[in-house]
């Protein structure tokens, strides 16, 4: 049997930048409104081969078309990386390819009648997603969130041939740009961080390393908020114990239970991903100004409280978390969601 993970803790300071940073409520966000939409489009509208990974690629087809070359340079991906993707989806029956009229050699990409219809769908899903962040922020403040999020991915490199092909298209903006975005800050943080002494780090690491806190972290836990398998985690728990970031032993409230700590290279992670967040936000702010920096991370932070992301893993209210958990069982997520906005109503009434 293991022993019990004895606490390894950095200063309180640490792990609040850790946990509570623009960077982490962009990618939280995201990931909820990716995963509300794609919940609706295959449980509700029958897509069951939908990929998440297939948006990017509808949004930059949309209505008028569009050769591999130029999906490949808007993404950012060699043309190889991008045909895989496109067969993906031209056998799911959303695309088709047609002869380019102006060069009978090359081909154009086409939505498919069922491809407008995933694409129609898709945007009443998030538009719907967003209704309910409108409620919890206020009108006001979701427009400010949105624009700001506009003005950010117009000045990234990275965000900006999505963000012009998206607006030209008609695309829900902020449906459109919240995943790519996210995509940019994570693959930002790796760059930076590894640069700070951590030169393997992958991208399948932030969904293990984010999700373990003050208290650890468990298996079962971290592929429940991140909607995976178990098994999948525990490939990457593996993969960073390997190279030791982490450590697992018998957790003291259950034994049946592996818990997951930082080991003290992963304490010194966690303190170089704290310095790369505000490298991050640095260019964040030469973007949309100090002011503009200041407003993001305000409104970020209040909608990602309100959806109460990730909650469960830094709450030291344990009490609290049972009932949240028994009340989501008796009532669903949207039920869930319902009784946040009217517990969140009466706050502001008082």
């Amino acid at each position: 049997m293991n022993a019990p993970v004895a606490a390894l803790e950095p200063g309180q300071d640490t792990w609040q930048r850790y946990r509570a940073n623009l960077p982490r409520h962009l990618m939280g966000i995201a990931r909820h409104l990716q995963s509300e939409v794609m919940q609706t489009l295959t449980q509700r509208r029958g897509h069951t081969g939908l990929r998440l990974g297939f948006e990017p690629f509808m949004t930059l087809i949309g209505q008028h078309g569009a050769r591999i070359t130029d999906l490949a340079d808007w993404l950012g991906i060699s043309k190889q990386a991008c045909n895989q993707t496109i067969n993906q989806i031209e056998q799911a029956g959303y695309v088709r390819r047609d002869a380019d009229p102006v060069d009978g050699r090359a081909k154009v990409l086409q939505l498919t009648v069922q491809g407008r219809r995933l694409v129609r769908e898709g945007a009443a899903a998030s538009a719907a997603v967003q209704a309910q962040y409108l409620a919890l922020l206020g009108e006001a403040d979701y427009a400010d969130f949105a624009a700001l999020v506009d003005r950010l991915c117009a000045g990234l490199e990275f965000a900006h041939p999505m963000h012009r092909v998206a607006r030209s298209n008609g695309a829900d903006l902020v449906g459109a740009l919240l995943g790519r975005l996210s995509d940019y800050v994570q693959q930002r943080l790796m760059e930076f961080t590894g640069a700070r002494g951590h030169p393997r780090l992958k991208m399948s690491f932030a969904q293990v390393l984010g999700l373990i806190g003050p208290g650890g972290g468990r298996i079962g836990q971290i592929a429940r908020i991140q909607q995976v398998s178990k098994q999948a985690v525990g490939a990457v728990v593996g993969e960073l114990e390997a190279l030791g970031y982490i450590r697992r032993g018998a957790d003291p409230a259950d034994a049946r239970v592996q818990l997951l700590r930082f080991s003290p290279s992963g304490l010194q992670l966690l303190a170089d991903s704290v310095a790369s967040v505000e490298e991050l936000e640095r260019e964040f702010a030469a973007i949309i100004g100090a002011a503009g920096l200041s407003r993001l991370r305000t409104l970020a932070a209040s909608l990602y409280a309100a959806l109460a992301l990730e909650s469960e893993v830094f709450q030291s209210r344990p009490a609290l978390d049972a009932i949240a958990r028994q009340l989501i069982q008796q009532l669903g997520p949207q039920g869930g969601r319902e009784l946040a906005r009217l517990l969140l109503g009466y706050i502001r009434e008082e």
